[in-house]
């Protein structure tokens, strides 16, 4: 057994609650030897600032009452003090290093040890251990709490600070203006490549594709799962590298909408409007890249829902007959313009012979009343429109 534990509880709990009282009697001469090591400490200007200076000796009050509570009491079930915490962020904001924060507690815990000693006459030698050892534990236990209120308190000003330059981005998008604000930090007389990332953590993973592709960034975040961004590049950046390095790094969870690289600020709002449509298409056919040139007529066709629906009627909807007959015929066609309209890679597509692929191409030739090779083009769109939207979406009427 430990020499505290030895020591009758009576006596222990009477020698705390003694010593707390003697401490307490001279709370004013602690606060301001605590106050004036810890402005020893002084780093930068903001320390001489009044409303920073109350607030710190606030904090100095509230955390020795906090120390004086737990001399008193023992354990550690006493709140975090208030100010302490209120101090903490308010450092954060004025540009106080956390450093220099935790060395001012350690330094304030160090005078309260002092004066400890001082008054522990009488105190039993295992007491005044056990207090000073759980001294060290709240201590640790309050630098915790300031450490973790001030780190959140940079993380909701970073926060503040990119709302606020998305909203810049946003507003200059909208405005016909060529003129960019320069707290932005991005040229935009350069080539531009518009993208959207769409899971957590967009913004780092625009940030690794930049440096990796040693291009400038401009991230404007909408929300967590939602990134608008840009690379910025004398040299007009090539899209394979960047698909390739995404490849690479990108996480599963997150997927890319990129536009083609154009240059100067007309360019730089054309890319980001071809990155919002290739965006578009990836939310009906989620995919890890989806490229703008790969889907400008794809994503026509799901921002006009009248045009879809006209095409599926038009094109599709007469190849349908009984049974399945409309599906088998969508599935030759599907394979003979995947097939570069060649009728004989397109029966190795499906497995079928040959003379069955073509028969099915004279049928539908005959439902539409019109050759293929005369209606290519609108077939294939057709087609297209059908995979993207749910045809239960179709029938439903538009709305300007």
């Amino acid at each position: 057994m430990t020499g505290a534990e030895n020591t009758p509880k009576g006596s222990t709990e009477e020698a705390r609650a003694d010593l707390a009282a003697r401490l307490r009697t001279r709370s004013d001469e602690i606060e301001k030897a605590i106050f004036g090591r810890i402005r020893d400490l002084s780093e930068s200007v903001v320390d001489e600032d009044p409303a920073y200076l109350a607030g710190l000796r606030s904090a100095v009050a509230e955390a020795l009452s906090y120390g004086l509570t737990n001399i008193e009491k023992g354990g550690m079930s006493a709140p975090i003090p208030s100010e302490t915490a209120r101090q903490a962020r308010r450092a954060a904001r004025e540009g106080v290093g956390l450093d220099t924060v935790l060395r001012r507690y350690a330094a304030g815990n160090k005078v309260l040890e002092e004066f400890i000693v001082a008054e522990a006459d009488g105190v039993p030698s295992p007491v005044l251990c056990q207090l000073l050892s759980e001294q060290g534990l709240h201590v640790d236990r309050l630098m915790e709490s300031v450490s973790a209120e001030y780190k959140d308190e940079i993380e909701m000003t970073k926060r503040s600070a990119a709302q606020q330059r998305a909203d810049r981005v946003a507003h200059l998008l909208e405005s016909n203006s060529l003129v960019a604000p320069a707290d932005l930090d991005y040229d935009f007389d350069v080539w531009h490549v518009g993208m959207i990332l769409v899971g957590p953590g967009g913004e780092k993973l625009a940030q690794a594709l930049a440096e990796n592709l040693r291009c400038r960034l401009l991230p404007a975040e909408r929300d967590q799962e939602l990134t608008w961004a840009w690379l910025g590049n004398p040299r007009q950046p090539v899209l394979a590298d960047l698909e390739r390095c995404w490849a690479a790094n990108a996480p599963a969870r997150v997927s890319l909408a990129i536009g083609e690289p154009r240059k100067g600020p007309d360019g730089w709002r054309q890319t980001h409007h071809e990155a919002q449509m290739a965006f578009h298409v990836m939310l009906h056919q989620p995919k890890s890249v989806t490229r703008s040139r790969d889907v400008f007529v794809d994503s026509a066709v799901l921002k006009d829902r009248r045009l879809a629906m006209s095409l599926i009627e038009t094109y599709l909807a007469p190849l349908d007959g009984r049974g399945n007959s409309g599906q088998v015929l969508r599935q030759t066609l599907r394979a003979y313009f995947k097939a570069d309209q060649s009728v004989a890679s397109a029966a190795l597509i499906l497995g079928k012979a040959r003379h069955t692929v073509e028969r099915h191409l004279r049928k539908v030739e005959e439902r539409l009343g019109q050759t293929i090779d005369t209606c290519n083009v609108q077939l294939q769109v057709a087609l297209r429109a059908e995979e993207l939207v749910d045809s239960s979406e179709l029938t439903q009427p538009s709305r300007a």
